[in-house]
Formats: structure tokens, sequence, C-alpha cells
């Protein structure tokens, strides 16, 4: 149970790392430099780069240094597209299939949402995945769940490093509001759908938040200067 802690600390301080541009794509993550950095033993640090590329966050090529993958307006294309496909899935199926009893949970999961908007918390990454995880699970099919979540973390990198909510020059937290937010407003119409039973709206609304996450990170100014080809 220790050795877990530690390894799910790890996993997490990695992430932020990231998150703060520590390691931009393409850089390499030696366990030795991350374990001074983070003052932690390399076991739980190994242990979190393994879990973090079967996640599909991170790259191993030739069993070497753990990389950060680099990003292209091409790959996006092909993670978002599926996504769409996979994830309009997932909702559809979550209505059909959810039980009553996780109606609390994802309602609180949209009120922790919230309030990180108020607060400029930048750990919101962590509330949007289980959002995501929670109804690719309540779609009942292992094989959807399974594919959802490496296209998931690969598609984060992108939020990361081009979703103005996290990248921002100013020193304190960038605050927003919720109700002006597309990405809030449409997990709550998400949620609202799924428990209301109602599979094809659940399905359009989930095409529609794919879409519009998609068309945020591409119309970025940081991602057009970086991708213009």
């Amino acid at each position: 149970m220790e050795n877990k802690s530690a390894e799910d600390k790890a996993y997490k301080a990695i992430i932020r790392l990231i998150l703060a541009q520590k390691y931009p794509p393409g850089s390499s993550l030696v366990e030795a430099q991350l374990a001074e950095d983070l003052g932690m033993s390399r076991t739980p640090i190994r242990s979190a780069l393994r879990r973090l590329t079967t996640d599909g966050f991170l790259e191993n090529p030739f069993n070497r240094s753990c990389v950060v993958p680099r990003l292209s307006r091409k790959d996006l294309e092909k993670l978002f597209d599926l996504r769409l496909l996979l994830e309009s899935k997932a909702a559809c199926e979550a209505a059909l299939n959810a039980p009553e009893s996780s109606r609390g949970e994802f309602e609180q999961l949209i009120a922790k949402e919230r309030e990180g908007y108020y607060t400029g918390d930048k750990d919101l990454y962590e509330i949007n995945q289980q959002i995501h995880f929670g109804i690719a699970a309540l779609s009942e099919n292992i094989y959807l769940e399974g594919a959802i979540k490496p296209l998931f973390w690969r598609s984060e990198l992108y939020v990361f490093f081009f979703d103005t909510f996290y990248v921002s020059n100013e020193k304190k937290p960038l605050l927003r509001d919720p109700d002006k937010s597309r990405s809030h407003k449409e997990h709550k119409a998400l949620v609202d759908a799924i428990f209301r039973r109602s599979p094809a709206e659940a399905q359009e609304i989930m095409k529609a938040h794919i879409l519009s996450t998609k068309g945020m990170l591409t119309t970025n100014a940081g991602f057009q200067k970086g991708f213009k080809a």
C-alpha cells in the first residue's frame, strides 16, 4: 500500500511538471533527475513512468528514457477524430446503462469542477479525467473504456500546452467564470442527459464537446504559430 501511495504521488508530480511546461514535447524524462527534483526514490518514479507510458501520456522508444510525445496538427486530427467516435458511443451507452446510484458522484464532480474554475485550480485536469473515464465506465463496455483512456491522455498533452486555462504568463492563477466555460456547461449537460436516460442527446452533446475542445485548441494562437504546416 505504501509503495502504491508513493507511485501515485510520483505519477501526479510528473504530470504537474509537464503541466508547468518543465518538459516540453520531445523532452526526455530521466529517472535519476526526476528523483532528485521530486525528492523521491527512483522506485516509485520508475513505476509512475511505466504507468504514464501505458496510459499513453508518455512514450518509451526503444525501451530507453521516457519521452514527452511530439505534437503535430496531423496527430491532433487523428486523436480527436477517434475520440469523437468512441466517446460519443460511450456517452450513448452510458445513458442506457448508468445506475441511478452513480448520479450523486457525477453531480459532485460537476460541483468540484465549477469551484475549480473560480479558484483557477490547475488540477482541474483530474476532474476532467474522472468525468470522461467515469462516462466510459458507465458504458459497461470494457473494450470501449480501454480504447478511450490512452486517447484521452494523449490529447491532454495538447490541452496542457495550448489551452489558455493552463497556459498563462500571469504569476497568479488564471480565474475563469464556469458559466462562461463551454467545457463546463457541456460536462453538466452530458451528466444531465445520461441520467435522464437520453442516449441520442448524450451522444450528440459528447460529439459537440469533443469538437469544441478540438476547435479551441486549433484556433489557439500558440498552436497556429507552432503548427502552420
